[in-house]
């Protein structure tokens, strides 16, 4: 039961690849922008280090955001094609709780969105205390379960990954065709725009 973890929200792509529940390999890339050059390359050669083949995956589970608008629109893309193509079931997580699931206890999640704001969540083990939102920090540092919590800001050096915790929060894509990945707020140019 060889499976695939993709995310690319942020500036670090983390491709995943897992055996029985264990990692067999981790590849991360710094990029800046520009995740869709490397991505499915990337892909390739770590399932070509293995010996493996997309035919010899069972799943695909992407961080479906919020993050990176470019970003998480890349991995989405990859796997839904991947997924359409070699009809691999589809799953998606949280990028916030994927790129923090290997840090242990109850977890607020921040990734800075700029301007004041940040995408944050907060969870312990399957329990979901803040859906995965774009929010004010003021406002997500005053949530009821935030002064229990160990405060992981995403950066470069900060993603931990625990598959254990992304599986307990994974949840499958019925129809991959109608599959949209959590933006949590509207674009740049759409601010501009109005």
């Amino acid at each position: 039961m060889k499976k695939l973890y993709i995310d690319t929200s942020t500036d670090v792509m983390y491709i995943v690849l897992a055996d029985k529940n264990e990692i067999i390999d981790i590849a991360k890339y710094l990029g800046k922008r520009d995740h869709a050059t490397f991505l499915v390359d990337r892909i390739d050669q770590i399932l070509s280090q293995h010996h493996l083949k997309l035919d010899d995956l069972s799943e695909i589970i992407v961080g479906e955001g919020p993050g990176s608008y470019t970003g998480i629109r890349v991995s989405a893309t990859v796997s839904k094609t991947l997924s359409y193509a070699k009809n691999i079931p589809l799953f998606a997580v949280s990028s916030l709780i994927f790129l923090t699931s290997g840090y242990k206890g109850k977890i607020s999640a921040f990734h800075d969105a700029r301007r004041g704001y940040v995408f944050a969540c907060i969870y312990e083990g399957n329990k979901v205390y803040m859906k995965s939102q774009y929010i004010l920090l003021e406002n997500a540092i005053k949530h009821t379960h935030y002064k229990d919590t160990i405060p992981v800001y995403i950066h470069e050096d900060q993603g931990k990954i625990d598959i254990e915790i992304i599986d307990r929060h994974k949840y499958e894509i019925k129809d991959i065709h109608m599959f949209e990945p959590n933006y949590a707020r509207i674009t740049e140019a759409e601010i501009n725009a109005s």
